[in-house]
């Protein structure tokens, strides 16, 4: 906090935002980077608050010094880990792209990302994202080098 306040010795909900940089700060917003009304903290105990499980004791905390700042946000206790999944693919969260992508892994382990951007009408980058996004949740794996490996669905 750059006004030299801590925010642990502060109510949440009479924090205001005062930033260092509006002109950096409109831009970033412009850019849909971040938003102007400086509601974030609000915004991380609402969205928190709403979640199934949800107990007081699992409420955010935030503190900060005069050199940094930190969120905590606690899980709740009958959710699973990130990484932890239990069952098949099919019971996971994953996007109508994502299942697409598998499928075409599954037919051709050898695919690219080129290839499978051609194939779902995406950006390369599109489909990068999303292979990190698999590969995060353990749910897909590359085995051999990058330009001469396959995909393994796990």
């Amino acid at each position: 906090m750059y006004n030299g306040l801590l925010i642990q010795d502060l109510d949440i909900k009479d924090v205001s935002s005062e930033r260092r940089n509006p002109i950096l700060a409109n831009v970033m917003a412009q850019l849909d980077y971040m938003e102007k009304r400086g509601s974030g903290l609000t915004r991380i105990c609402n969205e928190t608050k709403a979640l199934d499980g949800y107990k007081d004791e699992l409420k955010p905390m935030f503190k900060s010094t005069p050199t940094q700042f930190q969120t905590i946000i606690f899980a709740s206790s009958d959710t699973p880990n990130v990484g932890d999944h239990v069952g098949d693919v099919s019971e996971m969260k994953l996007t109508e792209r994502q299942q697409k992508i598998l499928n075409l892994i599954k037919e051709s382990p050898t695919i690219t990302g080129k290839q499978m951007s051609e194939t779902l009408s995406v950006s390369q980058r599109t489909i990068e994202r999303d292979l990190s996004a698999l590969q995060k949740k353990g749910v897909l794996k590359h085995e051999g080098k990058d330009n001469d490996g396959m995909w393994v669905v796990v």
